[in-house]
């Protein structure tokens, strides 16, 4: 069972890598054993569920993303694109779009939950803006909001407790 220290310090860490390029992945892995540990000691299994739908949900809209790319570039021959490989590229982008705003409602679930056992109410604040974000993307301001929302990830983790307070036990009134 892991703690809270040490997802606090995976955590951090972690937002922090997904940040940069060429080590994005192990920022990725760190942040999902961190949410692994916080449903841990929180006892909510559900907190790690929804985590992880997120995450598959993520990883399947890259892929699609760059799937409709790579498969209309190549379509698209020496002459540049077809209407077929553009139509396959605008297809594939809303598949991604839509597995990405799906992804991010179970990344906010499953940070509000966080947020709730917790106290950490920048889990909240970030998830609402990876969610609005995901969401403008398409407007291209979601980018500078997703941005804002992986600064904030960082800052949520590392305000992490190192334990969570026990609910005082006072004696039942008579």
């Amino acid at each position: 069972m892991g703690d809270l220290k040490s997802a606090k310090t995976m955590g951090g860490i972690g937002a922090i890598l997904t940040l940069i390029p060429g080590v994005a992945i192990v920022g990725f892995v760190l942040k999902i054993l961190a949410v692994k540990n916080i449903s841990e000691v929180t006892k909510r299994e559900e907190i790690f569920t929804k985590y992880l739908w997120a995450a598959i949900l993520a990883i399947l809209a890259s892929i699609v993303a760059m799937w409709s790319f790579w498969g209309s570039m190549f379509r698209g021959g020496a002459y540049g694109y077809s209407m077929m490989s553009f139509g396959m590229a605008t297809t594939g982008v809303l598949l991604a779009a839509v597995l990405m705003i799906v992804g991010v409602w179970f990344m906010k679930q499953s940070y509000d939950m966080i947020s709730e056992e917790t106290g950490v109410d920048l889990f909240h604040t970030t998830a609402l803006l990876y969610l609005v974000g995901a969401i403008l993307m398409i407007v291209m301001i979601g980018m500078l909001l997703i941005l804002i929302a992986a600064i904030l990830e960082i800052v949520a983790f590392f305000s992490l407790p190192d334990e969570l307070s026990k609910p005082s036990e006072e004696p039942a009134p008579i």
